[in-house]
């Protein structure tokens, strides 16, 4: 396989997917498609981006109904040769992802008692990622994870 320049920028998606579950999960199977084609990423990485999207979609769908608008926003770049960048954003009023995160750290470490599903996603995802951020209002993510080539 030849590698391209390493300040190469591939533009892998970029739109709205509506919140339609069935089209979401096409979304997803076709992203994935494209970075196997583009780096050529073998089946372990696959399966974490696969997780990491569905994850990302699903939140976003879930909770960042509004009024009727069932879109979601998605941008997913591959820069530099090997670093994968997703960002999600929702219509919705948001939420304090630092409180979500600890909580369910602390509920996953036996500190606080009871099972929840909220903010386990958001786990595995930063679990999956090398970076996460969200923006201060708390309705967009932006994710990145480093890719490496087979051997």
């Amino acid at each position: 396989m030849l590698y391209p320049n390493k300040r190469d920028n591939k533009e892998i998606y970029r739109g709205f997917v509506l919140s339609d579950a069935h089209q979401a999960c096409e979304k997803v199977k076709m992203i994935v498609s494209r970075i196997e084609k583009i780096i050529g990423i073998d089946s372990e990485q696959s399966f974490d981006v696969r997780v990491i999207l569905s994850e990302l979609l699903q939140n976003a769908i879930t909770h960042g109904k509004t009024s009727g608008d069932c879109k979601v926003y998605m941008n997913v770049m591959i820069k530099d040769n090997d670093m994968l960048n997703i960002t999600v954003r929702d219509k919705g009023n948001g939420f304090n992802a630092c409180e979500v995160i600890q909580e369910e750290q602390n509920r996953a470490e036996g500190k606080i008692p009871g099972l929840t599903e909220c903010g386990r996603g958001l786990q595995i995802v930063k679990s999956l990622c090398d970076d996460i951020v969200f923006n201060r209002r708390g309705n967009c993510i932006t994710v990145r994870k480093r890719l490496s080539y087979p051997e």
